[in-house]
């Protein structure tokens, strides 16, 4: 992997993510359920659960690894995640789905504004940067 930096990621999560929603919406109805049905998703908000369940546990392990370099995430059975994480929000409407990840979606921009500058030179927590945030957009980019 290149170097990350801060920028990089406040990008992506400012423009790519923060316009997200907005360049979904744009989409005409059928192109919109194509690219779901690409996805493996039913609604945005499913799309949106599966970013946030995962931004969740993110965090954590990005916070972690500040404060102890020999953390060691557990290992996860991807699907199964992903699934959870779509039941889990199952309840929520559009509306409810969207401003749960924009909420996450601060929660990041908060979090990458408060890291120490030497955090980005650990190279575990700039690759779970990378994984998150900007490898989680190129996986999910819309047409």
């Amino acid at each position: 992997m290149t170097e990350l930096t801060r920028e990089q990621i406040i990008s992506a999560l400012r423009d790519g993510w923060g316009s997200y929603v907005e360049r979904f919406e744009r989409l005409p109805p059928e192109a919109q359920a194509a690219f779901l049905a690409r996805q493996g998703y039913a609604r945005l908000a499913d799309l949106l659960a599966h970013v946030v369940a995962w931004w969740e546990e993110g965090q954590p392990a990005i916070l972690a690894l500040l404060d102890n370099p020999n953390f060691s995430s557990p290992d996860y059975d991807v699907d199964a995640f992903n699934a959870h994480a779509v039941e889990r929000f199952r309840g929520l409407d559009e509306p409810a789905g969207i401003r749960a990840f924009e909420a996450a979606r601060q929660t990041w921009l908060d979090l990458v504004a408060r890291m120490p500058d030497d955090a980005l030179r650990n190279k575990r927590i700039a690759d779970r940067l990378h994984i998150e945030v900007i490898g989680h957009l190129e996986e999910h980019v819309i047409p």
